[in-house]
Parts: structure tokens; C-alpha cells; sequence
């Protein structure tokens, strides 16, 4: 019995606190229309001088002038692009080379289980997968080549982005 009233208990309270959080907004309201009304008719020689908000609209704006986010341009002390030292474009381009092999390599591996699991007959090449017997199911092979083939394309993806800090185009790891 106890149980079944739970739910209309809290739902009943949920609904009392509503209606007196908005007769304590009106009340708030109502308040603070009063406080504005006799602001109004008290001298304000005494009282310090409240700023008052601008509200800017679209024809403000246009008729402002030439708005700067970024700042001016001649105010700059640096250049914006940075030269990329050759040497270091080199050693992009060798890491990013090895790790375009080892995923090319995770390809094949990872197309010859794959046509394994679908049953169809290995090839010459594919028949000698990894020299050996493998005790280890050919799905959860798979699996692991997967992931290894997740990994090596955030490690690609990471030496474009620290070449990219580095001032290195992309254009030029090619």
C-alpha cells in the first residue's frame, strides 16, 4: 500500500513546490515594480546615478563602424607563419613512412583472416599467415588487428597534427 502511494506522494509534492516557487516569483516581481515605481518619484541628487545597459541591435551595429575582434593588424609584432626547418620535415616524413607501411602490412593481414572467416580458400600468399599455428581464434585475431590498425591511424594522425603545431604543412609530409 505504501509502495503504490510513493509515487503520488512525491509527484503531489513536486507539484506544491511549483506553485509556490512561481507565487514567490511574482511576489519577487511585483516587489521590485514597486521599488522602480518609488525610485521614480525619489529625488535622485541623493541617490548615486545607476548606469544604464546598452542594447545593441542590428542597425547599432552597422552604423558603429568597423568592428575589430582580432585586433589591428598593424599592431602585430610577429609573423604568422614559421618556416619549417627541412630536417625536421625529413624526420616527419621517414616516421610517417614507417607507420604507413606497418598499417599497409596490418591491411593485408587483417583482409587475408578476414576472407578466412568468410570461407574463402587462402591464397599463396595468404596461406602463410603468420608462419605457424596459431592457437588463438581467427575472430579474435581479427579483433586484435583491428585495434592494432586503430592505433597506428592515431599515431598517423597525431605526427600530422605535432607537424601541423610545428608550422609543417601537410602538403609537404607528401
Amino acid at each position: 500500500m505504501i509502495r503504490r502511494s510513493l509515487p503520488f506522494a512525491s509527484l503531489a509534492s513536486f507539484c506544491l513546490l511549483g506553485c509556490f516557487a512561481s507565487l514567490a516569483q511574482d511576489s519577487a516581481s511585483s516587489n521590485n515594480s514597486q521599488t522602480q515605481a518609488t525610485s521614480a518619484n525619489r529625488p535622485t541628487s541623493s541617490a548615486p546615478a545607476e548606469r544604464s545597459k546598452k542594447v545593441w541591435t542590428n542597425d547599432d551595429v552597422k552604423s558603429a563602424g568597423s568592428i575589430s575582434v582580432v585586433g589591428d593588424p598593424r599592431n602585430q609584432k610577429y609573423t604568422m607563419t614559421k618556416t619549417a626547418d627541412p630536417a625536421t620535415i625529413a624526420k616527419y616524413k621517414n616516421d610517417l613512412q614507417k607507420l604507413q607501411t606497418q598499417l599497409s602490412d596490418v591491411a593485408k593481414k587483417l583482409h587475408a583472416y578476414q576472407d578466412f572467416a568468410f570461407g574463402k580458400v587462402p591464397t599463396e600468399a595468404g596461406s602463410d599467415l603468420d608462419r605457424g599455428y596459431n592457437r588463438t581464434p581467427v575472430d579474435q585475431q581479427i579483433l586484435k588487428l583491428q585495434d592494432k590498425k586503430k592505433q597506428l591511424e592515431g599515431q598517423i594522425d597525431a605526427l600530422y597534427d605535432s607537424a601541423r603545431k610545428q608550422g609543417i604543412e601537410s602538403g609537404q609530409l607528401r
